[in-house]
């Protein structure tokens, strides 16, 4: 298993209009500094019976056919960019506590 999470993404990734869930967690995770590998999971239109394919191998992998999708390297699954959007946020303010902490440690 990578050490990295993994993002499940439609078609659209990076290219999508700004407000694309898939593309403001991909901005998100980098703006972050968050390493992730990612998967595009499905091709085709966000309606079911507009799509191409199926979205099997994405439940498969996490259960969920609803993208984006985040799977961490401990097996945790997050669906939906703004519980995605939240994990990050979450990660973030971790790091930036650390920081303050060892920074205070340092100085004393």
């Amino acid at each position: 298993m990578s050490e990295h999470p993994t993002l499940f993404v439609c078609h659209g990734d990076d290219g999508g209009p700004p407000f694309h869930p898939c593309r403001r967690v991909q901005e998100a995770l980098r703006a972050a500094g968050i390493e992730y590998r990612k998967v595009i999971a499905a091709h085709g239109s966000p309606i079911p019976f507009l799509r191409r394919g199926s979205r099997d191998e994405l439940f498969k992998a996490t259960g969920t056919k609803k993208l984006p999708t985040l799977k961490l390297p401990d097996g945790t699954v997050i669906s939906h960019s703004r519980a995605i959007l939240a994990w990050v946020r979450d990660q973030s303010e971790r790091e930036d506590a650390l920081r303050r902490r060892e920074a205070s440690l340092l100085k004393n």
